[in-house]
């Protein structure tokens, strides 16, 4: 499946490492291979790319970075072939809500990372696969999407997710 545009996310959180990981050479180049043109950034609290930065992908990759702090994404995600994000309780919403195909990059840095718990049970049930930033390159080249199946937006499916989130934050 080509991945024309590609949406990344850290939501409100500072995530610079899955900003540099998604910027870095070999995931660059992952994309590249799987025929991204466009990569919509949503850096938030993150330090954004320089101008260069941007003009040298462009070059280097054919790939276009558009760049923001914080704005209403439902377009992002509505035009995305794929988002990467990291892994809280509303990315993965809006990638299951819409029906996006979806990689979750956890930020183990996170004192009690109840995003791996989430992450781990979602990918479990094939709504969309994770990954660390250190395997984000190699994860991108083995996207199967096909073992994917469709989240069903249904009320028993959301309160489903509701109980899984409580669950995670007891522990």
């Amino acid at each position: 499946m080509h991945l024309s545009n590609v949406y990344i996310t850290v939501g409100t959180t500072k995530f610079d490492a899955l900003i540099l990981a998604v910027t870095s050479k070999t995931t660059l180049k992952a994309l590249q291979n799987r025929k991204c043109t466009k990569l919509v950034i949503q850096h938030g609290n993150s330090q954004p790319l320089t101008e260069g930065d941007c003009q040298l992908i462009r070059q280097l990759y054919g790939i276009q970075i558009e760049q923001y702090k914080f704005r209403p994404n439902i377009e992002d995600i509505k035009s995305a072939d794929l988002i990467i994000g990291h892994a809280g309780a509303g990315t993965c919403m809006d990638i299951l809500n819409n029906q996006k195909h979806g990689l979750i990059v956890i930020n183990d840095t996170l004192m009690d990372n109840h995003q791996m718990e989430l992450a781990k049970q979602l990918a479990s049930e094939n709504y969309l696969f994770y990954c660390k930033v250190k395997d984000l390159d190699a994860q991108i080249v083995s996207l199967d999407f096909k073992a994917l199946k469709p989240y069903e937006p249904q009320p028993e499916n959301l309160n489903k997710f509701v109980s899984a989130i409580n669950e995670l934050m007891s522990h």
